[in-house]
């Protein structure tokens, strides 16, 4: 049966400036653009998605003069995040003015026929930002369009539906409530889907008809929903942001301020998103060969191909990293080193940087070699020499694991991941999760487990919506490993082997 899965957030209460937050401090207003971002990656990573809903709140004040700009913001993530994927998006009682909304999302409110399903999204009348009802017309139009045949019709609307909420005196629900709901009933609805009330409130069923409330992704744990259509069947997963409480879970590879691959990425932001999204710890593991060369030297290889541009230290800034980094450290914030492998078959590393990082990171961004002149046997040969050669050097993870030959655009040879996982178990280092501009394989992951190979997560953070982010790696662990229960396959920085540091 055909699956269809539609990616819900809600309430994200993005504002730029603080002065004009209304709402109350659970709401993390300031980062509600970049967890939009987060939840679209979050979603990417774990299975995809068909469509994309927006139920409203995008933004926290409507009417601050920055309110444009605001939802701009917004509007830019969702694109940059999932440029080509169907949007769906419904005003809230924040976002001021609906209409200016719908213009900049060049969305309108209405029937949208989108893979099998004909969605129907609603802007409804607010009085004072409160007080809310569904107009005539739109009524009339929904039973309209559904006495034509055609495709099963899922509504969208800010204001929850079913069932009755009854909280402080706060109007949440529609004032014409009970008609709507024979409408939807009368009209063979399969599901109505709605933001507004944070809490949400789970799948349950009126009349014939499905209601789902999402809950804001703005508050901890920052949830979205998946809904996994099947003709007139669902199911609805709802996906925290945050990690769990247990296992505690470490990320153990995010760049800083001297990546030269990164954005807008610092140390001090890592760690705070670190905590914000759960974390049991923060490892600042900076490229060693970017500490060392220049940006030409690095980019080029050659300080992978010609050993001494490295070793020289003309262009070294490793003293400022240090300078900056390491009083940084403490019981949650280790710093580490990334390394490769040169063509002399050392680390990228100098004597006197051996002793001071946390912990060593081994990763194969190139090989002395150049692949354009290799077949992809001798390619696959080329790569473990080095991954051979970083794991018996003494690193402690070996990073992105068989990344190399996705950003080559070479065939993955698979049938060497048992022999990768020998060597990573001989050796005693750990492998890798790692999701960045990579998809890491579940079944490597499992052969690593059957061999006692501790796994470690990387966020590799370069951008600021990126730390932290670790919930897919969490999925992808179970997945492979068969089970929910895997804190003991995790791998912990040599100085914390104890969880929850």
């Amino acid at each position: 049966m055909l699956e269809f899965r539609l990616l819900v957030i809600a309430d994200s209460h993005y504002a730029s400036c603080g002065d004009d937050v209304v709402s109350g401090p659970s709401r993390r207003c300031d980062l509600g653009c970049e967890i939009v971002r987060r939840a679209i990656v979050d979603a990417d990573r774990r299975g995809g998605f068909d469509a994309i809903a927006l139920m409203g709140d995008l933004i926290d004040n409507g009417n601050s003069p920055r309110a444009m700009e605001d939802l701009l913001a917004v509007r830019d993530v969702v694109r940059a995040a999932a440029p080509d994927t169907p949007l769906l998006v419904v005003p809230g009682n924040h976002d001021g003015d609906p209409q200016r909304l719908l213009d900049i999302f060049e969305h309108r409110c209405g029937l949208h026929k989108i893979g099998p399903y004909r969605f129907i999204t609603f802007a409804d009348s607010y009085v004072n930002d409160r007080i809310c009802t569904r107009n005539e017309a739109d009524r009339r139009l929904m039973m309209d369009e559904s006495a034509q045949a055609g495709p099963p019709i899922i509504v969208l609307q800010h204001n929850p539906m079913n069932p009755v909420i009854v909280k402080d005196e706060y109007p949440f629900m529609l004032t014409n409530r009970t008609e709507v709901m024979a409408d939807y009933a009368e009209a063979g609805v399969v599901l109505s889907i709605s933001g507004h009330y944070h809490t949400g409130q789970a799948l349950n069923v009126a009349d014939g008809v499905r209601y789902f409330t999402a809950p804001a992704v703005c508050e901890a744990p920052f949830r979205y929903a998946m809904i996994t259509l099947r003709e007139r069947d669902m199911d609805v997963e709802l996906r925290p942001l945050a990690a769990e409480a247990e296992p505690a879970i470490i990320d153990c590879h995010a760049h800083t301020e001297f990546a030269y691959c990164g954005t807008d990425i610092t140390a001090e932001g890592a760690i705070a998103r670190a905590r914000i999204f759960g974390l049991a710890g923060q490892c600042l593991t900076e490229h060693a060969g970017q500490l060392y060369c220049n940006q030409d030297d690095f980019w080029t290889a050659r300080h992978i191909r010609e050993p001494a541009v490295w070793r020289s230290g003309e262009n070294s800034r490793m003293a400022e990293f240090r300078e900056k980094m390491l009083p940084l450290r403490d019981d949650f914030v280790r710093v580490g080193l990334e390394v490769g492998l040169d063509a002399d078959g050392k680390l990228t590393i100098r004597d006197e940087d051996r002793d001071w990082p946390d912990l060593l990171i081994g990763a194969v961004h190139w090989i002395p070699e150049d692949p354009d002149e290799l077949n992809d046997a001798q390619l696959a040969d080329a790569f473990m020499r080095a991954s051979r050669g970083l794991a018996e050097s003494g690193v402690d993870i070996l990073a992105h694991p068989w990344r190399f030959f996705r950003r080559e655009k070479r065939p993955t040879p698979k049938e060497l991941y048992g022999d990768l996982a020998d060597v990573l178990a001989a050796t005693d280092t750990a492998a890798e999760i790692n999701f960045h501009t990579n998809q890491p394989d579940p079944v490597f992951i499992a052969e690593c487990i059957a061999r006692g190979v501790k796994i470690s997560f990387a966020s590799d953070a370069h951008a600021m919506y990126e730390p932290g982010g670790l919930t897919a790696h969490l999925a992808l662990l179970r997945q492979a490993a068969g089970r929910d229960d895997i804190a003991d396959l995790l791998f912990y920085p040599p100085a914390h082997q104890q969880p929850g540091y």
